[in-house]
């Protein structure tokens, strides 16, 4: 890797690439998407480009070619609008999953007007500031993202936290077949039954239909209030887009198609494992049967669970002879067992790097559970929201994880899983070969991001790449237009068929009432 890394450094020398001024828009509130937005702006600033990036996590330590533009107060609206509502879709049904949708795209409003009224943003705009290249977050807040690319004119790079769903495949004109690109709010994997694959279908058709026409439409119509002398059209710049980088990678993924201009970069945020704090480093050093990490994300906040799921967790964990570190969020854990420590922020990425670590408990968020299969640990998943589902749906299929729903936390069900994926070695094989194959790539994910950056703005927003499929409108592109062309006909055939059908029986029937009547005068 060291030399494909040293070898793209001389091409970018002999192809005269200069320092790109790169504007990275990264406005949303949640941890682990900024945590795929910054890897990928610090990859570049890494690179020698000059990045200036607007986000609510401005950076502690400066980096070298690397600008804060902070909108850090967006966090008090986005937790208390967000982070709570999240367990109302846990193990939640049909209706609900398609609210999911509505809930998650809904927030883009809020996430555009607040930022197109920020000052700071207000004031970037109104500067005189030239950019070659703005990175955005391909999501739900397109008005304001695509708006303010569109206001400097730079060529576009977009990227996703996840796989490309819908908003991505729309963007690209690339195709999900529903017959085994499972939905991210369901779950399930590639491998569907009838049942699921008409569930997939039925949910993909329904969030087409809300996504064009209200979610989209929403969209376009906050783009020309608050961007009203753009040059180009929503619809335009909604397109516009060069590369697409993907938080994913084909060793944990579903297999399917990609156009050549969505390239996958999962990984991108795992840094190489830095020394522990001395305190960590002693107890997994002692952990000699083994040591648990236990965390879920930012945004949820264990020691604010129902104490009868806390308890659960304190009991099962007591009877095992692993060692257990907790990210949990308060001083006190009552009746805490002796082989667990507890810590409201743990370097979770290190951590995972320790030989002794056996397995990783999560929420099944992607960041985390890709940490855990680069290192080869097995998961066991509490997937409460969103891409959470999928992604240990995957765990189970693939057998390197298990999952338990939030609602269905006890101390049995937790004892079961524990028990399997800790005495079973197939979880610990599987998710070694996984490791393996994630690890053995032509490019590094940031050798990637680099390339095809510096790529599109080579080659001036790369259209070569771009399907035709981009040109269709949303009935072309779906073939309704031939589909109900076809029933037309389909239709006409049935009709003419019934007219000489209904002529054919008159006829004989007909012939055969008139020899009747004949043969009853004759009598």
């Amino acid at each position: 890797m060291k030399i494909v890394g040293l070898l793209f450094a001389v091409l970018s020398i002999l192809i005269g690439i200069d320092g790109l001024k790169i504007l990275a828009f990264l406005p949303f509130g949640s941890k682990s998407h900024f945590a795929i937005g910054h890897s990928i702006a610090k990859t570049l600033a890494d690179a020698g480009h000059e990045v200036t990036a607007v986000s609510p996590y401005p950076v502690k330590k400066p980096i070298k070619n690397y600008k804060d533009i902070s909108t850090e107060d967006y966090l008090k609206v986005f937790f208390k609008e967000n982070a709570a509502n999240m367990f109302k879709y846990e193990n939640s049904g049909a209706i609900a999953k398609i609210i999911e949708v509505f809930v998650i795209h809904w927030m883009g409003t809020e996430i555009v007007e607040f930022h197109v009224k920020h000052p700071k943003i207000l004031e970037l705009l109104n500067s005189n500031e030239k950019f070659d290249v703005c990175l955005v977050e391909v999501f739900n807040f397109d008005a304001v993202s695509l708006g303010v690319a569109e206001h400097f004119g730079c060529e576009i790079v977009s990227y996703m936290t996840y796989a490309a769903v819908k908003w991505a495949d729309d963007m690209t004109g690339n195709l999900s077949p529903t017959s085994y690109v499972p939905k991210p709010y369901l779950e399930y994997t590639d491998k569907m039954n009838f049942k699921q694959r008409l569930s997939n279908t039925v949910y993909t058709h329904i969030e087409d239909l809300i996504y064009e026409f209200i979610i989209k439409s929403n969209q376009r119509k906050l783009y020309n209030k608050y961007f009203p002398n753009a040059k180009s059209t929503f619809d335009e710049v909604y397109k516009k887009s060069a590369i697409y980088f993907l938080n994913t990678h084909v060793a944990y993924s579903t297999v399917r198609p990609y156009l050549p201009n969505l390239v996958e970069i999962g990984g991108i945020h795992v840094q190489q494992a830095k020394p522990l704090p001395k305190d960590i480093q002693e107890y997994l050093d002692s952990a000699t049967e083994g040591a648990i990490v236990f965390s879920m994300g930012s945004l949820i906040k264990s020691s604010e669970w129902p104490v009868e799921k806390r308890e659960a967790f304190v009991r099962s964990f007591g009877k095992l002879k692993q060692k257990i570190i907790w990210k949990y969020e308060a001083a006190d854990l009552p009746n805490k067992p002796d082989n667990v420590m507890i810590s409201p922020w743990v370097p979770q990425r290190d951590i995972m790097a320790h030989p002794n670590v056996k397995l990783f408990i999560t929420h099944g968020g992607l960041l985390g559970t890709t940490e855990a299969l680069i290192e080869g640990i097995p998961v066991l998943g509490l997937p409460i929201f969103g891409d959470q589902k999928m992604n240990m749906a995957k765990a189970v299929s693939r057998e390197y994880g298990q999952q338990i729903y939030f609602n269905d936390i006890t101390e049995e069900n937790l004892d079961h899983a524990l028990n399997e994926l800790i005495n079973n070695p197939k979880y610990y094989e599987n998710a070694k070969i996984i490791s393996k194959r994630f690890n053995d790539r032509p490019m590094t994910p940031q050798e990637s991001v680099v390339y095809w950056t510096e790529y599109a703005h080579r080659h001036k927003g790369a259209q070569h790449l771009k399907a035709a499929s981009l040109e269709l409108n949303f009935f072309e592109f779906r073939s309704i237009d031939v589909y109900a062309v076809l029933l037309l006909i389909a239709l006409v055939n049935f009709y003419i068929d019934y007219l000489v059908l209904k002529w054919i029986l008159r006829k004989i029937f007909g012939k055969s009432k008139k020899v009747e009547n004949k043969k009853q005068k004759k009598q």
